[in-house]
């Protein structure tokens, strides 16, 4: 059954370079599922510890990625692509990603791969980009197949990244060999870059087994690989970017404090500030009209 799949593991290495404004970089190796939506049953088949939506060392659930969990994951992504690009993709939809392990699980980036009704040709790549410890989720619609896409930074990833940056993306074709990457750019100059160059493995039971065996924990390695590379970060002294949540908030918060405080003194809480704002509403210090804190470094 396992030579009819187009499922399978890819395992190779995760580089990360950053240079600036403090140099940094390291790189690991990593075991990743890559899954044909279409064949989860299937390959959960091959081994006694993979299980779809339900309690195994390795699972699948439905909840853990992209949309409402109520809509199947193919569905989701295609409404996705049909919503934001116009075009409805009529092929496979296949996922790079974790799978909850040893009930743990977090995706840095999960990518679904949307291919003509053919399932040769990549037409356009979905970036579902998480970040923690907010577990918030974002989306990049890449169309257009393997290559180069920019878009604008949407989702506060990393404290030590600010938001004024463009995600360029480099998607290649899942195939024997698969490379991907992300630059975050600033003005055109490189600032921070991460990639993966992954081997395919078709899926059988002896795949399917390495990524357990071989690569014990993979997903707690990958929430404890990234507080310790803060950590390295924070102790070189690493800028440090609040979450613009947490800005706009504090900010609020001391407006209302600032009126309150204002009506206690007689007055109204808007005196000295400039016209056209009040006390609630007003920017809050160190960030622009679209709530992101202003590039410090």
């Amino acid at each position: 059954m396992s030579a009819h799949l187009a499922s399978g593991i890819y395992e190779g290495t995760v580089t990360h370079h950053r240079f600036e404004p403090v140099p940094h970089g390291f790189a690991y190796r990593i075991a990743i599922p890559y899954l044909d939506l279409g064949e989860v049953d299937d390959v959960c088949a091959l081994h006694p510890l993979w299980s779809a939506e339900r309690a195994n060392l390795v699972s699948i659930r439905r909840a853990d990625f992209l949309g409402n969990p109520g809509v199947p994951l193919d569905t989701a992504v295609r409404d996705l692509v049909e919503e934001r690009s116009g075009t409805r993709p009529g092929g496979p939809i296949r996922m790079l990603a974790h799978v909850r392990t040893w009930g743990w699980l977090f995706n840095p980036i999960s990518l679904y791969y949307c291919y003509d009704p053919t399932g040769t040709i990549l037409q356009t790549t979905v970036a579902e980009v998480s970040n923690t410890p907010w577990h918030e989720r974002t989306a990049y619609v890449l169309t257009g197949g393997e290559g180069h896409h920019e878009v604008g930074k949407a989702l506060h990833v990393s404290p030590f990244l600010p938001m004024d940056l463009v995600h360029r993306f480099r998607i290649g074709s899942p195939g024997t060999v698969l490379s991907v990457g992300v630059d975050d750019t600033r003005d055109g100059r490189a600032v921070f870059t991460a990639s993966m160059r992954l081997t395919f493995h078709p899926a059988s039971r002896h795949a399917l087994g390495h990524l357990v065996w071989g690569y014990p924990g993979m997903t707690v390695r990958v929430s404890a690989g990234i507080y310790r590379q803060a950590l390295s970060l924070r102790l070189r002294g690493a800028p440090f970017h609040r979450h613009p949540g947490d800005v706009v908030a504090g900010g609020q918060a001391r407006a209302r404090a600032g009126l309150s405080s204002g009506r206690r003194r007689g007055d109204h809480g808007t005196r000295g500030l400039p016209a056209g704002r009040s006390g609630i509403g007003a920017d809050p210090p160190g960030a622009n009209p679209e709530g992101r804190e202003e590039d410090r470094t």
